[in-house]
C-alpha cells in the first residue's frame, strides 16, 4: 500500500556543457499522514532540487525527470500537467517555506497587502473578512500587535518576524503538506528555537504532514520523527530520527555529526583525510570514506535494513552489528 506521501525510484538531471548530469537518485522516501520527516545534507546535496521537483517548479528545459513516481494521497504528481499542479496542488494541497524570507516577500508591498492577496486567492474573502483573517493568521504565528504588523514592509521587520510572516502565508493556503526548506538558516540560535517550537506546535494543531529540510542534524533530531540523510542526490541513511542521529551507521552521517564541535578545545577530526579518486560506478561517498573497500568503487550500495526501521546504503555498515 502506498503511503500518504511516497517517492519511488526518482531520478532527476540537469543539462550542462558536459551533457546531462544526474543530481537526484532516490530509491524510496515515505512520509505518513501528520508526520514530520527530516531531510539532512550538506549544501549541494540536492535537497532544494527535491522540493522543487515535488512542487513541479524545476526550470525547464534545463532540468529533466528521467524516471520515478511522487505519490501524494494516492495521486502521482509527476503525471500531473502544469495546469493541474497550479490549480489543484501548488498552494492548495502543498505549500513551501523557502530559505530566505526576504527574497520570498515582495519589498514593495506591506505585510497586509501580501497576506490579503493570498487570502483572496485561496479563500475568496474580501474587505473586512479578508482583514480579519489576516489578523487571525498573524495571531496564530504569535506575532504581537498584529494590526500594526499588517502596515509594515518586509525591510521593517526582523528575520524572525519575516519568517513568521512566511509561515502565516503558508498556513493561509490551507495546505495539508508543508515543505520547509531550511526555515531557520539565517536566524540566530535563540530565534531558531522559537521558530522550531512554533512550527512543531502548528504542525500538531493543523495536523499537517511536513518535509523539514536542514543541514543541521541537531535541528532534525528535535522536530522530526523520522529522518533521511542525503549525499550527492542519494539517500544514504533513513529511519527513526533518534536512531539515525544517535546511532548513525553510514560513514557520512557519522561525519556530519562529528563535524559539530562539543567544546572549544575539540579539533577537527577529518582534516587529514586522504581523498581517493571518484568512483565511476560505485558508492558516491567512496572518495571521502575512511572505511571504503574495493567493492565500494565497483558497485553502488542500495538502502538495506540494518536495525528495524533503520536503513543504510553502505556495504560495510550493513555487515556490522548495531
Amino acid at each position: 500500500m502506498t503511503e500518504y506521501f511516497e517517492i519511488k525510484n526518482l531520478a532527476v538531471g540537469f543539462h550542462t556543457f558536459e551533457g546531462v548530469r544526474d543530481v537526484l537518485r532516490i530509491e524510496s522516501l515515505r512520509i505518513k499522514r501528520g508526520e514530520t520527516y527530516g531531510l539532512v545534507g550538506e549544501s549541494g546535496a540536492g535537497k532544494t532540487v527535491l522540493a522543487l521537483t515535488i512542487l513541479g517548479l524545476l526550470p525547464k528545459p534545463a532540468a529533466i525527470v528521467h524516471s520515478g513516481e511522487i505519490w501524494l494521497d494516492g495521486q502521482d504528481l509527476l503525471k500531473k500537467t502544469d495546469r493541474q499542479m497550479y490549480t489543484q496542488y501548488r498552494g492548495k494541497r502543498i505549500t513551501m517555506i523557502f530559505q530566505d524570507p526576504m527574497s520570498t516577500l515582495n519589498p514593495v508591498f506591506t505585510v497586509g497587502q501580501q497576506l490579503a492577496r493570498v487570502i483572496e486567492a485561496q479563500q475568496h474573502l474580501k474587505g473586512q473578512a479578508n482583514t480579519q483573517k489576516a489578523l487571525e493568521m498573524l495571531e496564530i504565528v504569535k506575532l504581537p500587535d498584529a494590526g500594526r504588523m499588517l502596515e509594515k514592509y518586509p525591510h521593517e521587520l526582523s528575520g524572525g518576524q519575516r519568517q513568521r510572516i512566511i509561515i502565516a502565508i503558508a498556513l493561509t493556503c490551507g495546505a495539508e503538506f508543508l515543505i520547509a526548506d531550511e526555515p531557520t538558516r539565517n536566524l540566530d540560535v535563540t530565534i531558531q528555537a522559537g521558530i522550531l517550537k512554533l512550527m512543531d506546535e502548528l504542525q500538531q494543531e493543523f495536523k499537517m504532514s511536513m518535509l523539514f529540510i536542514a543541514n543541521n542534524v541537531g535541528l532534525v533530531n528535535v522536530v522530526c520523527k523520522n529522518a533521511g540523510i542525503l549525499y550527492r542526490g542519494k539517500l544514504v541513511e533513513d529511519g527513526p530520527s533518534e536512531k539515525v542521529i544517535r546511532r548513525a551507521r553510514h560513514p557520512y552521517t557519522q561525519t556530519l555529526i562529528s563535524a559539530i564541535p562539543r567544546d572549544k578545545s575539540e579539533a577537527l577530526k577529518f582534516a587529514n583525510t586522504v581523498i581517493k579518486p571518484d568512483a565511476e560506478h560505485g558508492c558516491p561517498y567512496y572518495a571521502r570514506c575512511t572505511l571504503a573497500e574495493d567493492a565500494c568503487a565497483a558497485s553502488e550500495p542500495m538502502l538495506e535494513a540494518v536495525d528495524g526501521a533503520q536503513k543504510v546504503a553502505c556495504f560495510v555498515a550493513a555487515r556490522r552489528q548495531p
